[in-house]
Formats: structure tokens, sequence, C-alpha cells
């Protein structure tokens, strides 16, 4: 059933616009990825979807019984308020507690604050971490029992174990939503939908994260092919012009304007990080030692005396529940705090550079030009050459028309990414990246991945970033939340893993003790026999089954390749939706029952 359906649709914030004629449909139950650019429009999307903003044209259809709920990328609440005031007066509800409609929500909304482990409803929103901020956008959202969510970077500040939960829950929700989110691992894990903007259009795609992924390398291998072909084009194309003019025939002015064409028409390539870096200054051999420090805060130790030694190249990895004292930890090795025990010995050569979470407080006001400027006019590079800062911010993806941007027209993410460069800028040897990605896009986030994939130095990672440890660490300091840190050596995957055996074990072990008195073993070899075997009826299933799977698979190519053509019929569109995930469906049963089957006939 339709329940979101846009017709036309632009819209135009300053003096750009976002989006153009956007035309596309939602189905309830959707589970939509939203992946773009920053400062794309994608937060601007999800207002207009959500009724907080009018397009400038074109039309918003909405079912009558649909109900929306959402988790904004920076929740709106006033310093006075509670937990139970910011469930109670939300921007499109204003609910009173005697009733009967609010005593239902508000119970909801304590079960689930319970659930994430946040405290009493009765406690100040101001007093409330990045972490738990975020927990309580989600209880509330999900609070009201909406058919429909919006969530704008729902992930932020939260930790993995938090994730892994929320994951979990939009995954097996009978609701559906449109997602903003740079985590790979959750758009690939919980969604049937990718929507990109691109180009101020935006497409929508069947398929998890993966399948969108495949779909676009696809692309660019046809791109590829082309921007070959073309250029083979222009190379004849400049031997016609370099004849002399008896040479040549009479058509020289709709020649020389096809050539023209063709050198507009380029392909744009792939920026790599590469060629971002500052100049790297090399470690020393002492690198880094902490001996026996420790931290408390109002009576609670948050870092339980703790000693090592860092080595050049480290790339370790923090991760730990919210409020685990992570960042603490950051600031205490960068020493922009002090320890109440112990002491933090740093190498002659070793220059931090630290991220944290939020960016250093700025005037809104300043450009971006000024704002990098402040930090240095010209950075040395690699090759021993020096940029101004204009030509750094181009090398960063930063255009010369937002130069004169004041900080406050940024996304948070443009911002970030600002941020970012600027302290990447000074030529650390030594980085201490707090929640690095986010609120970036993920083209960005891979761009610094490369970046920090090929430094040199010493990289201290606290991320909620599933992706970004498997890749980049291969060290975790594991934080309990009792001022607790541990070390474990392989990457967080690895990490996971080992956390799934030992579960298992503990389940293998309890098992055993309760394990009450064993069947009878010839009654239970007879049962076994038995449902082993397969009947006439479902042998002749199983020889069936790949020949159905085969003519699915081949309808699921079909309507994959349709999708990549510019359709403007919105209800053909919808239609093959709906029977491309139809086909995906019956794949998946269809796989999973031969499967079944085929382990019962080896037996």
């Amino acid at each position: 059933m339709n329940i979101l359906s846009l017709s036309g649709v632009s819209k135009t914030l300053g003096e750009d616009p976002l989006f153009e004629k956007v035309t596309l449909g939602i189905d309830a139950g959707d589970k939509i990825g939203f992946v773009g650019k920053n400062g794309s429009g994608k937060s601007t999307f999800l207002r207009l979807l959500g009724g907080e903003l009018d397009p400038d044209d074109g039309d918003v259809s909405r079912n009558r019984e649909l109900t929306m709920s959402s988790v904004e990328q920076r929740p709106s609440f006033t310093m006075e308020m509670t937990l139970e005031d910011y469930v109670l007066r939300s921007a499109d509800r204003q609910l009173r507690p005697e009733t009967e409609d609010g005593a239902a929500v508000i119970h909801t909304f304590r079960s689930y604050c319970r659930e994430l482990g946040l405290p009493d409803t009765g406690v100040a929103m101001a007093t409330l971490s990045g972490g738990m901020i975020r927990k309580a956008s989600l209880a509330r959202a999900l609070a009201f029992g909406s058919s429909f969510l919006t969530l704008d970077e729902p992930t932020n500040h939260l930790d993995i174990d938090t994730i892994i939960w929320l994951e979990s829950l939009l995954k097996n929700g009978q609701f559906g939503f449109v997602l903003v989110t740079h985590d790979r691992y959750f758009l690939d894990s919980v969604c049937t939908f990718i929507m990109e903007i691109e180009g101020r259009q935006i497409f929508k795609y069947p398929g998890n994260y993966s399948s969108y992924l495949e779909r676009k390398a696809a692309r660019a291998d046809i791109a590829e092919r082309s921007e070959r072909r073309r250029i083979s084009i222009l190379r004849g194309e400049l031997q016609w012009l370099k004849r002399g003019p008896r040479a040549r025939t009479g058509k020289d002015k709709s020649r020389k304007l096809r050539v023209q064409n063709l050198m507009d028409s380029g392909v744009q390539k792939e920026i790599s990080m590469r060629e971002f870096s500052s100049t790297h200054r090399r470690l020393g051999k002492k690198v880094l030692e902490l001996h026996g420090v420790s931290k408390r805060y109002d009576g609670r130790e948050v870092v339980s005396p703790f000693s090592y030694q860092f080595r050049r190249g480290e790339r370790i990895g923090i991760i730990g529940p919210n409020g685990s004292g992570k960042t603490t930890f950051l600031r205490i090795v960068s020493e922009q705090v002090a320890p109440d025990g112990g002491k933090v010995i740093k190498g002659e050569n070793t220059v931090f550079a630290y991220l944290d979470q939020t960016g250093t407080v700025v005037d809104g006001k300043m450009t971006v030009i000024d704002y990098m400027s402040q930090h240095a006019d010209r950075i040395r590079l690699d090759d021993g050459l020096s940029v101004t800062a204009e030509q750094f911010l181009e090398r960063f993806l930063f255009p010369r028309a937002m130069f004169s941007l004041p900080l406050e027209r940024l996304s948070g993410g443009e911002f970030r990414r600002l941020y970012l460069i600027r302290i990447l800028a000074a030529s650390p040897n030594f980085l201490l990246l707090d929640e690095p990605t986010n609120d970036l896009d993920i083209e960005t986030i891979r761009l610094l991945e490369d970046y920090l994939a090929n430094f040199e130095g010493c990289i201290l990672l606290v991320s909620h970033d599933r992706a970004l440890l498997d890749r980049l660490t291969d060290y975790l300091f594991v934080f309990d939340g009792n001022g607790g840190i541990r070390g474990f050596v392989g990457s967080y995957e690895d990490y996971q893993q080992m956390i799934a055996d030992e579960r298992a074990q503990r389940g293998r072990s309890e098992g055993m003790r309760t394990a009450s008195v064993p069947a009878d073993p010839k009654n239970r070899a007879q049962r076994r026999e038995k449902s082993l075997k397969l009947s006439f009826k479902e042998r002749q299933e199983y020889e069936l089954l790949l020949s159905e799977i085969a003519a699915l698979e081949d309808e699921q190519r079909a309507l994959e390749a349709s999708f990549q053509q510019a359709v403007q019929d919105s209800a053909g569109l919808e239609t093959r939706t709906r029977r491309y995930r139809a086909v995906q469906e019956g794949i998946e049963e269809k796989l999973a029952r031969w499967e079944e089957l085929g382990a019962r006939a080896a037996e």
C-alpha cells in the first residue's frame, strides 16, 4: 500500500536548489537507506517527508492512515525539560499524561528508556550526554508506535551494543522508515531499498547497500567504457583540427562544436585522500608512555590504573558503552586533562592531532576561508611543496564557491570535514580520533579511510563505525564501564566472534548442568530416521526447485536492469518495485527450502 507519494517536488534553501522535480513513491513497510553527499539535502528531504517543510513546487501526498515520528540529527529541547517533558512536548504532538493516549505513550517511553539504560524520566535533559540524548530521541520516536519513521543519523554518539540493538529492532519491526546514516554495516543489514540524492535528483533502488554498490560499480564500468570511446573519438577529431584549412571540409563549425562537447563530457575522476596529505613528521624512538594513569569523576572510577607503551605505527581501536570513559581517556592521552594518578610521558617528536566529537566552538559568522587561514596561511605537503589555505581546501573537496560562506551555513557534515582538514594541516604524527565519522557522508568516510590506511604515524580511534574499526585497527582497548581497560589482539570482527564463542560455550555449559534424563537412544534414532526421509511429493519438489530459482533470478536481473533507466512513470516503477521485492523473497524462500530438503536427502 502506498503511504507517501511525491510528484514533481523541488526545494531550494539559500541560493541553490537542493533537489528538483522529484517523483517517487514509498509503500508501507519500506525500509529505506538514504545516501548522498554532505549538504546535498538529505536532512531537508526528511523534514519535507515529515511535513515540517513544504515543497517549493510539486505535491507530497500522504495516506490518511499514515502516522510518522522522527529522530532528528540534532534533537531540540529546552534546558529545563525533563526526559518525560521531552516525550510529552513533541513538536508535532502535545500529550497530557492523565489521558489514555498520553499514559500509554509514557508507559512505552519508560520501557524503552529502561531498555536503553537511561536514567529516571524525571532527570533534566541538560544533564545528559550526547549518547543519552540520542537514546532519548530514539525512545521518543518509538514510543508513539508510528507506522513510519524518519531517522537522521540515529547511530551518532551511540555505543556499538546499542547500535546492534537498534539494528535488530529496525530489521524486525513492522514499521517502515527512511534512514540517513554513514554506517555501512547498518545500511546493509536493515535496508530493503536504497535512495540516493545526486545531481539534484533522487533515485530509489531495491535491495540493500551491497546491491546498490554492485549496481553503482556496474554503472561506473559502463561510464569508463564510454569514457575510453570518447577519448578515442576526441583524438580523431583533434587530428582533423590539426590539418590545414584546405584539407578540411566545409563543416568546420559543427566539428569544432563536437570537439568542445566531447571535451566537456569527461567523467569526473575519483579523488584520493593521498592528494590531501600534509607533510609527515617522523616519530621518535619514544612515542608515548602511560604509567598507571587513573581518573575519577564524582566519586566514580572512570579509568582504573592503566599502563601502556605505544609503538610506531600502532592503530588501536577503543570500544565500550556510552559513559565508560573513552573520551576522558583520549583527553588524558592528549594532555588536555591531568590524570588523578600516574603519569603520561610524550616523546619529543610526537605531535598530536585531537579530533573531538563536537568540534571547537566557533563564531558561526566566520567564513570557511577565515576559519582555515586562522590556523595556517600555507600548508606544506609531502612532496616538499607548500600550498595556500585556498588550495588545500580545494584538495579536500571544498569548491571556491564555498570559501565565503559563514560556518553557520554549513551542514553538520561539511563543518565536520572542515574541522578534520584543519587539524590534518598541522602535520601530526599521532591521531586521536573521537567518533571521526559522525555527520560525514559515506564518500568522505571512504576518502578518510584511504588517508588513514596510508598514515604512517599512530592512530587511537574511538568509533561506533564497525566497518572503520575492521579496516583500520588490529588491536583494541575494551572499556568495561567500571574503569577497567583490557587489550584484545585482532579486529572488531574478531572480538565479536570471541564474544559469540564465549556465550555459546556458557550456553553449552548451562545446558549440560540442567540437562534432563536423556531419552531412549533407540526411540530417538527412529524418530530422526523418520524425519530425514523425503516423501515422494518432497522429492518432486526438490527436483523442481533449482529451475524455479533460476527463473526467478532471470526475472530479478531483468528488473534490476529496468531500475537503471530514467523512468518517470511512478505507478509503473512502484509495480515493478513490489514485484522485485516479491521475487527476492521467493528466491530466499526457495533457496532455504532447497537447502533443507537437500540436507535431509543427503543423510
